[in-house]
């Protein structure tokens, strides 16, 4: 793990100053996951950094203290149902994007019940990646609606 954090500060020297990098943890073992949203992402102010699994994913979450996380619907480990409170309780409380090849307003809903944010299918499209992250990282940043105990509030 060590190594994965050096790697992001590394790329962070990388991007230029006036749009600072935001690490933005991939939990996916498809490497064609990791090779085309690095390619989608190029020259933008987000950095994907992967995670084979569940367990590294929440962990380099919580390292780089990242405000949107993308997480495979099959990601070795837990049940995305079941790992995305781990996810959620970290004090900073990122946004998950879930990846799936098909999208369907269940998924949409089960996901949205379990704490996550919107799923994001492939085969992935530029301009549908970025829109997401910008959404789920304005989301995180205006904290709007806040969660308390478990259910959704908009701040008064």
């Amino acid at each position: 793990m060590r190594n994965v954090v050096s790697a992001v500060r590394d790329r962070f020297q990388n991007v230029r100053r006036t749009s600072p990098a935001i690490p933005v943890p991939l939990g996916s073992n498809r490497d064609d996951d990791g090779l085309a949203l690095q390619a989608l992402l190029q020259g933008t102010r987000w950095m994907p950094i992967q995670a084979a699994n569940w367990s590294d994913m929440v962990k380099l979450a919580r390292q780089v203290d990242a405000p949107v996380v993308l997480c495979d619907h099959d990601l070795p480990g837990v049940e995305w149902q079941k790992g995305i409170p781990q996810l959620v309780s970290a004090s900073n409380t990122p946004c998950l994007i879930l990846l799936s090849d098909v999208s369907d307003p269940y998924l949409w809903d089960e996901l949205v019940r379990h704490g996550g944010f919107d799923v994001l299918t492939r085969p992935f499209q530029r301009e549908q990646v970025l829109a997401m992250l910008d959404f789920a990282y304005t989301h995180w940043r205006t904290r709007w609606p806040s969660r308390s105990n478990g259910r959704f509030e908009a701040l008064a």
